[in-house]
């Protein structure tokens, strides 16, 4: 009979394991196939009211959140100006911007035309009364008085085709209050040697992807001009959204790097430098990284940057399950203890321990998944389906590899 047992429970340790290693082929499918994002968005609202979808939309895509300030400096105002020039046209030909603006209206012929074609569409004064005889009268007289003005010479072929003025009143509505400083046909600063760009960029504001990459076209863009001894300078809160995910990037691994690095020095501290022990300890943790990878994935449809490194923190407990194991399975000191007894041991005494731990684990993390912040989710599904492959890598395949734990 206790031959039989055994035989069963060997089975179903062989079963398990295979099952393991399948979930694992899996997993790793589904992460390498993941899309990871770093779209700010994810941590905000899932659900806005009317006035949070307004602000999420103009954080998200508005102009302010897409624009790029852009300055030239160095050199003389000559060079400045036929840098802005031609930068100004390398990056409207990049289509990366929506616009670029630097006081050159030689790419604005187009716009021009439209609106001259659409000039009774679009201009203020034209309503029911425009087309009546004293309505017309009134447009051409007001038409022809401005060609005794200094912007007479100017406007006189506009006026044969738009006898009205309809074209003019266009203009006059779209002349900005305040425009900035002009010299050599493009924008100057006011108060330094610096010609001045404006660019909207066609990627939203929070994909930040996106805009690292934009920045990068601008810099390269630029390069022929850091010869001529010019400089440039860049702003917007796209720029200042990159420097700050590359800093926290950076600490994150920096700090991940000194984590395990002290991780595995304990490890091989703790089991007599055995290098089977630290890879076998380290198995719940990359079994619970994948399976918390792969269930994000597959419920979201993407992992966000920012979960995938604070889960993996969130999950470091599962070294300690592997730990709990190793110490606690070593064999009795009687010598008649056999083969295995020290994972049956384990699993009879200590399992109960650590599976209420996990379970607390699990409820804490739960709260996340109700989260009116979608990244906020993320991080608790990938906590909760990390946690959950961990310990059941613990149980069901530790105790196969070492079944008597791990001397040290």
């Amino acid at each position: 009979m206790a031959g039989a047992f055994a035989q069963i429970t060997r089975f179903t340790r062989r079963r398990a394991v295979a099952l393991w290693l399948l979930c694992m082929a899996l997993a790793a499918v589904v992460t390498l196939r993941t899309n990871y994002v770093a779209d700010l968005s994810a941590f905000l609202p899932s659900t806005p009211s009317a006035e949070q979808a307004v602000l999420l939309d103009q954080l998200k895509s508005g102009v302010a959140a897409r624009l790029v300030l852009i300055g030239i400096e160095g050199g003389t105002a000559e060079q400045r100006s036929a840098a802005s020039l031609q930068f100004g046209q390398a990056l409207r030909r990049s289509g990366a911007f929506d616009a670029v603006h630097n006081g050159d209206n030689s790419g604005f012929e187009e716009t021009g035309k439209f609106l001259f074609a659409h000039r009774y569409l679009l201009s203020p004064a034209v309503d029911a009364e425009r087309f009546t005889v004293e309505g017309l009268r009134a447009g051409i007289d007001e038409a022809t008085s401005l060609l005794g003005t200094p912007a007479g010479a100017a406007i006189k072929s506009v006026i044969l085709r738009d006898p009205t003025g309809e074209t003019i009143r266009m203009a006059e509505g779209m002349l900005p209050s305040q425009a900035p400083r002009s010299d050599g046909r493009v924008w100057v600063s006011r108060s330094a040697a610096r010609a001045v760009l404006i660019a909207t960029t066609r990627a939203d504001g929070a994909d930040l992807d996106a805009q690292e990459r934009t920045l990068q076209l601008i810099d390269a863009g630029f390069a022929p001009f850091k010869a001529q001894g010019l400089s440039l300078m860049v702003s917007g809160s796209g720029t200042f959204a990159v420097a700050s995910r590359a800093q926290i990037k950076s600490e994150v691994e920096r700090l991940a790097i000194a984590g395990g690095v002290a991780i595995v020095a304990l490890l091989l501290l703790a089991f007599g430098g055995s290098l089977r022990t630290l890879v076998v300890a380290m198995l719940p943790v990359a079994s619970g990284v994948l399976v918390g990878i792969a269930a994000v994935s597959l419920i979201f449809g993407n992992v966000h940057g920012i979960t995938l490194g604070f889960g993996t923190t969130l999950i470091g407990e599962a070294v300690d399950y592997a730990i709990y194991y190793l110490i606690q399975a070593r064999p009795a000191a009687q010598a008649s203890a056999s083969a295995g007894s020290g994972a049956r041991r384990w699993i009879t005494a200590n399992w109960p321990t650590v599976r209420l731990g996990l379970w607390t684990s699990l409820c804490g993390f739960a709260a996340l998944l109700f989260s009116g912040f979608p990244g906020l989710a993320q991080l608790g599904v990938f906590s909760i389906a990390g946690l959950a492959a961990a310990a059941l890598t613990t149980r069901w395949v530790l105790t196969r590899t070492s079944p008597d734990g791990e001397a040290g």
